[in-house]
């Protein structure tokens, strides 16, 4: 199933036209530099939820021992203090927290949820988990299947940061944002020009498709102007696309980093209450988790109906998908 943002400058109905079947899901678009400066509590909860799903479906790809730290996190918050009369035996192989979910990694979340973590509160355990995550270089990143000029397997990711493509579990690229002056595409080929140290470059990967590549310029286009503009307002109308084909034009919508954080005062006068609950995917077993779900996380669900999607969106931090949440 292809996943794709909803153009929230176009009605929903035009762009899932003779697709079938349809799943819309909530989840983070743009993730924040520092999560643990989020204003809100309900919203930092929600990037620790997306942040959950990313680790269960290998998005957020660590090590074995961060793994097992950021499971520990999640069991810590969810079940709260090891007790022998209710944790008996390997207690974390019945939750599924990991896309690579080992019995060593296991046994180590284990340790580390009856001895570092003992006495973490629920909000500590989050806050925790998000200060872990936020570090790791595939934080934000929404993975997709590129070759380089040599033909090689690469994975491209487009986050606050910059452009950033890995081999494996090996990052390989890291292009900034200051170092990108444009970004275009022809045909199946995404095109980044830089400037490094003075010195004019540019990188070319190749993508499955064609629309594949029109929606990875889309995405990196959008990623760049949320974190680089001083004010959406500054936008310009972005062409894309190569002379000798139709093109693509794009103007960015909403709101960009700079706005939300120079944002005064309360976002509202009173925050919603946080009904925090055991996760789906939690209750499920290893071999039942599908690559992508065919229902929402239920908590998810439920924290939303407690705020207001327009806010949310109008904010540049919750989105709408078609596909995987």
């Amino acid at each position: 199933m292809s996943r794709h943002w909803l153009d929230l400058g176009k009605t929903a109905i035009k762009q899932v036209k003779d697709m079938d079947p349809i799943l819309f899901s909530f989840r983070v678009k743009f993730y924040p530099p520092d999560p643990l400066r989020l204003k809100e509590e309900i919203t930092k909860y929600q990037v620790y939820q997306q942040l959950k799903r990313d680790l269960l479906h290998g998005r957020l790809y660590c090590s074995p021992g961060e793994a097992a730290l950021l499971a520990a996190c999640i069991v810590q918050s969810e079940l709260g203090d090891y007790d022998p009369e209710m944790h008996e035996g390997n207690y974390i192989s019945e939750h599924k927290l990991l896309l690579k979910q080992t019995e060593t990694i296991e046994e180590k979340a284990m340790e580390l949820h009856q001895s570092e973590l003992k006495g973490f509160t629920q909000e500590e355990a989050e806050t925790r988990f998000l200060g872990l995550a936020s570090k790791l270089d595939t934080y934000a990143v929404d993975p997709h299947p590129v070759k380089d000029h040599r033909g090689t397997q690469l994975y491209l990711g487009i986050n606050h940061c910059g452009i950033l493509t890995f081999q494996g579990s090996r990052k390989t690229h890291h292009f900034r944002w200051s170092e990108v002056q444009k970004i275009n595409y022809e045909g199946k080929m995404f095109i980044v020009h830089l400037t490094i140290n003075e010195k004019k470059h540019t990188v070319g990967f190749k993508c499955p498709t064609g629309s594949n590549c029109r929606h990875v310029w889309r995405c990196a286009i959008e990623q760049m102007l949320f974190f680089t503009l001083p004010k959406a307002s500054d936008a310009p109308v972005v062409s894309g696309g190569s002379i000798f084909s139709w093109g693509t034009k794009f103007k960015y919508t909403g709101r960009t980093e700079r706005e939300v954080l120079e944002e005064t005062g309360p976002l509202r006068k009173e925050e919603p209450p946080i009904q925090r609950c055991q996760t789906t995917c939690l209750r499920r077993k290893a071999s039942s988790v599908p690559a992508t779900p065919s229902t929402p996380s239920q908590d998810l669900v439920e924290i939303l109906t407690h705020c207001s999607t327009y806010i949310l969106q109008q904010r540049g931090i919750i989105g709408s998908l078609q596909g995987d949440a």
